[in-house]
């Protein structure tokens, strides 16, 4: 049996000694390369292009992300800006109302002081009016009533011209 062993590891060469059948090796050297080319044909080349697109898929995701992520934060800032000149522009016109205002409680101050003035200067010309035209009827009622007064302590009626010339004398020493 070793003999035989041997004869058939001699007649195989070298692979016969590592007991590799050589027809055997050859048909499943053909089978794996026939599987081998089916595997890429078939299944890597579509494999391959499945990945492909699915990459391409996501690199654009994440580049749409990142445009979507870069308006978001150019929209934040315009939105700071425009929210800062409104304010800006409140502001103003606060300041703008407050000054309108001012300005028009010290013209309406003025001219109620210029009304109330005009009132006391009408108050003291009606006054000394009333005071005039009072004094001027005191006079009257004084020399009429000095004009009795002497009438009676003269007993005798003294004639019109002398009643007009003392009563004005009479009157001329009141003013006094």
């Amino acid at each position: 049996m070793v003999a035989e062993a041997q004869q058939v590891a001699e007649s195989a060469g070298v692979l016969g000694s590592l007991g590799i059948d050589g027809k055997l090796f050859i048909a499943q050297l053909v089978n794996v390369s026939v599987v081998v080319f089916v595997m890429w044909r078939w299944v890597y080349r579509p494999l391959l292009k499945v990945l492909d697109e699915r990459t391409k898929k996501i690199e654009k995701g994440l580049k749409d992300a990142e445009d979507a992520a870069a308006s978001r934060q150019a929209a934040g800032e315009e939105k700071q800006k425009i929210v800062l000149e409104a304010r800006q522009k409140a502001k103003g016109i606060g300041e703008e109302a407050i000054a309108a205002a001012a300005a028009e409680r010290d013209a309406a101050i003025r001219k109620a002081k210029e009304d109330v003035a005009k009132l006391v200067a009408l108050g003291k010309e009606q006054l000394a009016d009333e005071k005039a035209r009072m004094i001027e009827e005191v006079r009257a009622e004084i020399g009429e009533l000095v004009a009795l007064a002497v009438e009676k302590i003269a007993a005798e009626k003294l004639d019109p011209k002398k009643d007009e010339a003392l009563i004005k004398k009479a009157l001329a020493a009141g003013r006094k």
